[in-house]
């Protein structure tokens, strides 16, 4: 399977379009005016994947997908938000939210809505798509994303599920998520889309590539670059603080520009900033939540709690070392040099520190490659969010670097 940057954009504006279309359904079937917060596309493996429904309270509504593409699409709400739809849908539902009333309201909403989201691609191929009865699933702890691909009594599309799960248990895959809010409150629920391989060829082959293609399995080899990235970042955070640290998350999403602020959280975050030039360019932000930002500075500089100059400086430090740990791999694996700028330090929310980074690559692009990594604590003693906004002609030819390599493998 190949990509190509087209493509990829070709894939945003579909996803995009069709969350709106549930967006719209959404608003008609229940009052409730809402929106398409964000849509991206990342290289997820299976626990990528299930890291996103077991991070809040999450139920689902699922349907398998056949004919001219097959997958499964995915909507999830968070609990206390579903019990407001169905109810806004079925008047009376709320009152036992775990009734088959309520339930089979949701069903209905996902009904209506991954119709609507999976007509759109029907329309773009010209050709059907089938879908099958929703299901409704509870995520936890418990669960896993084969409670989710996996249809119940959905003969038709067996086969196709079969073959996403063999594709998550063996390696990554495209998903598509689109983050809906209602007006003036988050909404807290997601549409995903999870494709087969084959069925993302046909939609390149609609598309119509650039010419330019980067095999799929070299968007996974830099994914497990940025992975193997984090975990030197870890480790050399551990060495630096004394803190056992390790990996939570790290993954490769394609997003719109003006739609990278909208992933990070509103909540304060404290960190530096940096920009790093080479193959590829681009800038960096090392981010701690305030508590933990006093944790890290504790370790370094213990005792120096008075002096506020000296545990910024700290921070800078920290983040620096942290930035350097996170590159090295990528210079190495490419062959490459990578420098980092002195780091700034910063102390604002995380979406308005990462928006002049934003405004900056706005100049020449209008998608950018998001790098995801969190750096946590088993006791939770801290969090270190990374974030990386690689220019989108370097990462290509860093592509270009990989893709050699995965020919002689």
């Amino acid at each position: 399977m190949n990509l190509d940057i087209q493509s990829l954009r070709t894939f945003s504006d579909l996803a995009h379009s069709g969350a709106e279309e549930a967006a719209g359904s959404l608003t008609a079937l229940t009052g409730f005016d809402a929106r398409v917060a964000v849509t991206k596309i990342e290289m997820a493996t299976r626990s990528d994947v299930e890291r996103e429904f077991r991070e809040g309270d999450l139920v689902t509504v699922h349907i398998g997908f056949s004919g001219a593409i097959a997958g499964h699409t995915i909507l999830a709400f968070d609990r206390e938000r579903a019990v407001e739809l169905v109810d806004a849908l079925v008047p009376g539902a709320s009152d036992n939210p775990e009734s088959d009333l309520a339930t089979s309201g949701l069903k209905e909403l996902g009904n209506i809505m991954l119709g609507g989201f999976i007509d759109g691609w029907a329309d773009f191929l010209g050709d059907g798509i089938d879908i099958t009865t929703p299901t409704y699933v509870e995520l936890d702890a418990d669960r896993s994303l084969e409670d989710v691909v996996t249809p119940e009594g959905s003969s038709d599309v067996e086969a196709e599920a079969a073959e996403l799960e063999t594709e998550l248990d063996t390696g990554h895959v495209l998903a598509f998520r689109n983050h809906l809010e209602t007006i003036n409150e988050e909404a807290g629920f997601y549409i995903y889309m999870l494709p087969t391989h084959d069925s993302v060829d046909t939609i390149v082959d609609a598309a119509g590539d650039s010419g330019d293609t980067i095999p799929v399995e070299t968007f996974t080899s830099f994914s497990e670059m940025i992975t193997e990235g984090a975990g030197q970042a870890s480790e050399d955070l551990t060495a630096m603080t004394g803190i056992d640290t390790t990996v939570d998350v790290s993954r490769l999403s394609f997003v719109p520009v003006e739609g990278v602020p909208m992933e990070l959280t509103d909540e304060a975050r404290r960190g530096v900033v940096l920009e790093f030039t080479g193959t590829p360019s681009g800038y960096i932000a090392i981010l701690f939540d305030h508590d933990s930002a006093e944790s890290v500075a504790d370790a370094l500089m213990p005792g120096m709690d008075s002096d506020p100059a000296m545990r910024q400086s700290a921070i800078q430090e920290i983040g620096n070392i942290v930035t350097s740990g996170f590159l090295d791999g990528w210079a190495n694996t490419l062959e490459t040099t990578i420098e980092i700028s002195p780091p700034t330090h910063v102390d604002d929310i995380a979406s308005a520190i990462v928006d002049p980074l934003v405004t900056e690559l706005a100049r020449t692009q209008d998608y950018a490659f998001l790098i995801d990594s969190a750096i946590v604590t088993p006791d939770e003693t801290f969090t270190c969010d990374i974030y990386a906004l690689p220019d989108e002609r370097e990462l290509r030819a860093a592509f270009d670097q990989l893709a050699p390599e995965q020919q002689a493998n």
